[in-house]
């Protein structure tokens, strides 16, 4: 199964240091949208955004991108 994370979850379960329940449950891939990691880790989760942003780098969580949802066809869901 593939989990979206939103900003609550990341900080709280970093915070804890108990992120790893994420990849250990999540085997098909961790994702956040490009605006939780630009802009709300930014202004909520300074303290943990240093290890988020080594998740990233280590392929644990993908940045989902506008563009990438578009071309997974989610954006269609919600057009009118």
């Amino acid at each position: 199964m593939k989990a979206s994370l939103d900003t609550n979850v990341i900080i709280h379960l970093y915070r804890a240091n108990l992120q790893n329940l994420l990849f250990d449950f999540f085997k098909d891939g961790i994702f956040i949208y490009e605006q939780i990691r630009n802009v709300e880790l930014q202004r909520h989760g300074q303290d943990i955004l240093k290890m988020v942003d080594e998740d990233i780098a280590l392929g644990k969580i993908e940045v989902y991108t506008n563009e990438k949802l578009k071309n997974q066809a989610v954006f269609r869901i919600f057009e009118k």
